[in-house]
């Protein structure tokens, strides 16, 4: 089963940076049972947010002929306090890039405060047999290829 942990891409820059929203809910799976007399998001969705919408501007840097892979994340800080209602904008840049990898930065804000973020993340490329699939998924997420 996939999980996408990011709601809608809001602004693209191709290979090089993007920026997108998750809305937190009471209706969130990850809270069903996650501190019933105070629900929190937990911190490492929040990370795996800004891990999945990141890898897209890798991915499109490379014509969608790459899947990717996490391969490391370092320096990274987690939010302690994200309950239900919060919005919380996820940017993700790409520092750097060739066809075997890629190495980017991501952060989250909650009301324009700054709340997590990952200082050095690599991931790996895998080619795909067909680029339009992950073109189109893409776009489906708001994004334009």
């Amino acid at each position: 089963m996939r999980f996408l942990l990011f709601d809608r891409v809001t602004h693209f820059e191709p290979g090089k940076r993007i920026e997108g929203v998750k809305h937190v809910s009471l209706t969130d799976e990850a809270l069903n049972g996650h501190f019933a007399k105070r629900p929190l998001h937990p911190g490492t969705l929040v990370l795996e947010s800004m891990l999945q919408l990141t890898a897209w501007t890798a991915i499109a840097k490379h014509d969608y002929k790459y899947s990717i892979v996490l391969s490391v994340v370092e320096d990274v800080v987690l939010p302690h306090d994200i309950g239900p209602g919060t919005e919380i904008k996820i940017v993700g840049e790409l520092r750097g890039t060739n066809p075997k990898g890629s190495m980017a930065t991501a952060y989250c804000e909650v009301n324009g405060e700054r709340v997590a973020s990952a200082g050095r993340i690599l991931y790996a490329h895998v080619p795909v047999p067909d680029p339009d699939v992950l073109r189109a998924r893409f776009r489906y997420y708001g994004g334009t290829p």
